[in-house]
């Protein structure tokens, strides 16, 4: 099994055909039986695709994503066909930097042998697990979980060569869209309503961000204080209708800042989104208390 990104292998080469590293999550070593084709393919496509640019070739079944690299190494993804090739371009960008921060030495010798990269198989497995991990969490949220960027990580991570241009090169305006709206105030079914873009696409925006671990995503665990004259006086002010003013009634025994907006939308079996909109109707009243999703941290490596 390839796991959910459908990653098969992940191989270093000099453009001449010289094998520099392999690694394989699933014990394979296809990519091998197809370097002929793949590097006449590169030759004949170069010219009009441009060195920098990540690109791939589809057959049966697989799909190989690469990325030039100065001027002799290419970076190659085998994966299975209809992976989600948008966060693997960010996945072996991430890869190849990892790759080259390591070894810039060992590559640029005359002689290159594939036992001297060994080490970086380890640091390959970690970082798969890892992107595993991210993309099975992202990819399962609802659309009621807050977004917020790591100010500091994004800064850093803004300079690294290429990161916000593949971003805005694979989501076009969206990304900048989303980027504006992911502040931490306010979960993805708004950022939908006011980018006007699907849940899918924030999703997948957002995969891209976790993969170089500049974002944080948080539950919304609403808060109702113990219900007093203020609180009652303020719902005969906003006039909630009955069917509403039920929702209510049925979900402030778990409003306690500790619940998530999904558990408590399936004890009192209302949809998320009409229990979010009375919620949000109460205004002040109701308090967010947002609780960090835990993912796993991106690994750390020393060259």
């Amino acid at each position: 099994m390839s796991g959910r990104l459908g990653i098969k292998e992940f191989m270093v080469l000099k453009t001449s055909g010289l094998p520099v590293f392999h690694y394989s999550p699933i014990g394979t070593r296809q990519v091998d039986d197809l370097l002929s084709g793949f590097l006449t393919a590169i030759t004949s496509f170069a010219s009009e695709f441009g060195e920098r640019t990540v690109r791939s070739l589809s057959f049966e079944g697989s799909e190989l994503l690469y990325e030039p690299a100065g001027d002799d190494l290419l970076f190659i993804f085998l994966v299975d066909a209809g992976a989600p090739s948008k966060v693997l371009r960010a996945i072996l960008r991430d890869l190849s930097n990892r790759f080259l921060l390591r070894y810039t030495a060992e590559i640029s010798k005359s002689i290159v042998e594939e036992k001297d990269f060994d080490a970086f198989k380890q640091q390959a497995r970690k970082s798969f697990d890892y992107y595993e991990g991210i993309v099975t969490v992202i990819s399962n949220l609802s659309s009621y979980v807050v977004p917020k960027l790591n100010g500091e990580l994004y800064q850093q991570v803004s300079t690294v060569h290429g990161f916000l241009d593949e971003l805005h090169r694979d989501f076009g305006r969206a990304s900048n869209q989303v980027l504006r709206r992911i502040d931490g105030t306010i979960p993805i079914a708004e950022i939908s309503v006011k980018t006007g873009l699907d849940h899918e696409t924030i999703i997948e925006i957002i995969e891209y961000l976790a993969i170089w671990g500049v974002v944080e995503i948080f539950k919304m665990c609403p808060l109702i204080k113990s219900s007093d004259e203020r609180f009652d006086a303020y719902l005969d002010i906003i006039g909630l209708p009955r069917r509403e003013f039920g929702i209510l009634n049925d979900a402030k025994p778990y409003c306690d800042g500790r619940t998530p907006l999904p558990v408590i939308s399936n004890r009192t079996e209302t949809s998320i989104e009409e229990l979010y909109g009375v919620l949000k109707k109460m205004g002040n009243q109701v308090q967010w208390v947002l609780r960090i999703i835990q993912v796993q941290r991106r690994p750390v490596f020393v060259g």
